[in-house]
């Protein structure tokens, strides 16, 4: 690999323009319950960006389709090479700069899996009409679809460790997040054993669950609070990637649909996970991603379809995105101020867990 592995910008010649970030997120946690036990990108390849439930969380990928992640793997180019200023001359600015997510010498080739074109039901929620919660945060939305926005300028990302999933003692952090600076939080993705996520787990230098998957959808996490969503490109993380959670495919990659958001078939089931009705692929749903100028979103609907999700998070800007947690309370998401969590829909999970300690991996959002 190119000596631009573990730089700041993708050619070590270029001269890297300021990103931003903004997040969308949902947290997830809580006590596994009997009900919900068998349940359930970066900006453009070429544009800003850079390179994580309870146990009764989002429904399991089949053994055959977790063999395979859905969606191309970015090439070292495409995931690793310089990124483009904003071109919007209202796109907020950031001293967070592009990173490459693997260490020099690593592999970067990954799969590729072509599946059925989609077919759905109507789009769910309005187009997102933003307003500004905090500095930094916006939501838009309301609680039959909803959607958050972060300034990576304002604010900075930290991943934590459930003390049930990724499980065991001294990670970074620990699973209960510091209320000073809080903002907001989101829960992580499916549970990894089994490889129910496609993937792993890695945090300070830790992991779990096995290697870091090539071609499986990533939140990363950098040292400097900086985040990114991507399909890892294949390799060990680079010196200044903090954490990784992985899982499934994404959803939208260098600003298109993947090919498998289909009407509820088997495929879409075993991609994209399986609800608490089988008669029935509809269930809560929530997903992060990044936009072309660097913002990271997330978002969270009820009662939808793979694609749904995946339009909805498309409509609020991102280019590339990733399914999170799925099915009843799982999806958890909520900002934080005055002391208190504040939740923009019934059905989310309790965001009070992210603050007290959770049982699954989540991530928390904090003012710089």
């Amino acid at each position: 690999m190119s000596s631009i592995f573990g730089k700041r910008l993708g050619l070590a010649s270029a001269t890297a323009a300021a990103v931003v970030v903004a997040v969308t997120g949902c947290s997830s946690g809580g006590s596994p319950s009997a009900a919900d036990a068998g349940a359930g990108s970066k900006g453009a390849a070429s544009a800003a960006g850079k390179p994580g439930n309870p146990s009764s969380g989002g429904a399991s990928p089949s053994s055959s389709a977790a063999a395979s992640p859905g969606g191309s793997a970015l090439s070292s180019a495409s995931s690793t090479s310089g990124a483009n200023s904003p071109s919007s001359p209202s796109a907020p600015s950031s001293s967070a700069t592009h990173h490459v997510p693997v260490a020099p010498g690593s592999s970067s080739s990954g799969p590729s899996t072509k599946l059925p074109p989609y077919l759905d039901s109507e789009p769910v929620g309005d187009a997102p009409a933003w307003r500004t919660t905090s500095a930094g945060v916006e939501l838009a939305g309301d609680g039959s679809a909803f959607a958050a926005r972060f300034d990576p300028a304002a604010v900075r990302f930290a991943l934590h460790a459930g003390s049930q999933v990724p499980g065991g003692s001294g990670w970074q952090g620990g699973n209960a997040a510091s209320a000073s600076g809080l903002v907001a939080g989101w829960n992580g993705g499916f549970l990894m054993a089994n490889d129910a996520s496609w993937g792993g787990f890695y945090l300070g230098g830790r992991t779990a669950y096995g290697s870091l998957r090539t071609g499986t959808a990533s939140e990363v996490f950098y040292k400097d609070g900086s985040m990114d969503v991507l399909a890892w490109p294949g390799g060990l993380p680079s010196s200044d990637v903090l954490g990784v959670r992985q899982n499934l495919a994404l959803m939208i990659n260098d600003g298109k649909l993947a090919a498998d958001l289909d009407n509820g078939t088997s495929a879409d089931e075993r991609t994209w996970g399986f609800t608490n009705n089988s008669a029935d692929v509809h269930g809560n749903r929530s997903g992060i991603g990044v936009t072309a100028d660097g913002r990271v979103l997330y978002a969270a609907v009820h009662g939808a379809s793979p694609l749904q999700l995946a339009q909805y998070l498309q409509r609020a800007g991102a280019v590339r995105a990733m399914q999170l947690d799925i099915n009843f309370s799982r999806p958890i998401f909520g900002t934080y101020a005055t002391g208190r969590w504040t939740q923009p829909a019934s059905w989310l999970g309790p965001a009070e867990r992210f603050t007290s300690g959770n049982e699954r991996d989540f991530v928390v959002v904090y003012a710089r």
